[in-house]
């Protein structure tokens, strides 16, 4: 599954998350810097620059 979301990233997918604040964005993020780390080694840099092109996105509530 980390492949496919790795792929969909390359190809220039966004990332919408939506629920409650307490740790969903966490636990998403979290799970994202795992898929980079595993194949791009710098997950926050390039996580930061997902954020930046408005490709990485949270609506969160408590």
């Amino acid at each position: 599954m980390s492949k496919k979301v790795w792929d969909l990233l390359c190809d220039g997918a966004a990332v919408y998350v939506a629920g409650l604040s307490t740790k969903l964005p966490s636990d998403v993020m979290s799970a994202l810097e795992d898929i980079v780390s595993e194949t791009e080694g710098s997950a926050s840099r390039l996580l930061k620059a997902l954020e930046k092109a408005g490709r990485y996105n949270v609506e969160a509530w408590s």
